[in-house]
């Protein structure tokens, strides 16, 4: 039996049907959301949860402006969620964790905002990390139990040009930003007015990087700005810190007060702007015994900060010295232009 003949003309028109409809679904992924929309896989779909279903790994969500009382948690890998300019979580945690729990490796979160996460314990975050590998982009976390809770295998934790304010659980229970494990680097974020006696970073990561960011008490009735209580390697430079007066514990920092589980351990905070607003003064850093000697150079030091290690540091003894706003105000700090 004879092949039937090909009609060229058909398979021509077929070819740029699909080329035609490929082009839409490229125009479609890129095109700007409205209020309330969420896209996966090339349509809208009702819901976070929804979409957390429809992906795929190597997977992106889109949301839209508008607020989303909804939660889910991410399953697949390597797949990204893109929030728009008023993209906001707001008050519903997936089961009793967070607005977005993370069990998934390799994840990327950009441009959400979170707010009025709170579960029974106390402890309810924006983001909670239960997988490997994961970076928060653009995020604005606030008024929250805690801004972001990870696991000790969670791998490598990085946080730019993002925003924490207002987060802390219980009393002292719950933190801005605590990362248990693996590694955790910060870069030109601001956190501000932890409150409930939390810190504002608490990490017990074997790596901790804090550079080009602010973390300031404010008005809040906060503990430590920076807290590392299992030692590991901390580097923490090139920030503004400011205790503010109404902290609930007089050090600024802490390291290796509470287990020394690494091989390698040492701290170095180089080039801060560091303030104190505390009646009475404050102590720069709590550090074991059995850790070493903190490497302190090159930092502006502002107010009756009390350390062991006066030398290669710059001090004042209040801010009229260095024609600084008068607390609780910020000076002058970008810490995306450092």
């Amino acid at each position: 039996m004879p092949l039937p003949k090909i009609n060229k003309t058909l398979i021509n028109l077929l070819i740029g049907l699909a080329v035609a409809f490929s082009g839409a679904a490229s125009l479609n992924a890129q095109a700007p959301l409205g209020e309330g929309e969420i896209w996966v896989n090339g349509r809208i779909v009702s819901s976070l949860k929804q979409a957390l279903n429809f992906v795929t790994n190597d997977g992106i969500i889109r949301m839209g402006p508008g607020v989303y009382k909804m939660a889910g948690t991410i399953k697949k890998d390597r797949i990204k969620i893109e929030g728009s300019v008023g993209t906001i979580l707001d008050g519903v945690a997936d089961g009793g964790k967070a607005a977005i729990v993370v069990r998934a490796d390799d994840v990327v979160i950009e441009n959400i905002s979170c707010r009025n996460i709170s579960v029974p314990d106390e402890n309810g975050a924006c983001i909670r990390h239960e997988g490997k590998n994961l970076t928060l982009r653009n995020v604005h976390f606030m008024d929250s139990e805690s801004g972001i809770l990870g696991w000790k295998k969670g791998g490598l934790v990085t946080i730019e040009d993002s925003r924490f304010e207002r987060l802390g659980g219980g009393v002292g229970q719950a933190h801005a930003i605590y990362i248990n494990g693996g590694e955790l680097v910060i870069k030109r974020t601001v956190i501000l007015s932890a409150r409930n006696q939390s810190h504002g970073v608490k990490s017990r990561a074997e790596r901790t990087i804090i550079e080009n960011s602010i973390i300031a008490s404010l008005e809040g009735i906060d503990s430590r700005l920076i807290d590392i209580p299992d030692g590991g390697r901390a580097y923490i430079f090139d920030n503004l810190l400011i205790e503010g007066p109404n902290t609930a514990n007089w050090q600024i920092a802490s390291f290796g007060v509470e287990g020394q589980p690494y091989r390698l351990n040492s701290f170095r905070m180089e080039n801060n702007m560091i303030i104190t607003d505390r009646a009475g003064g404050s102590e720069m850093i709590l550090v074991h015994n059995s850790m070493p000697t903190p490497i302190m150079r090159n930092n502006i030091i502002v107010g009756d900060i009390r350390y062991d290690w006066p030398v290669e540091n710059y001090f004042f003894k209040n801010r009229a010295e260095l024609n600084l706003p008068p607390a609780p105000q910020l000076p002058d700090w970008d810490p995306k232009n450092k």
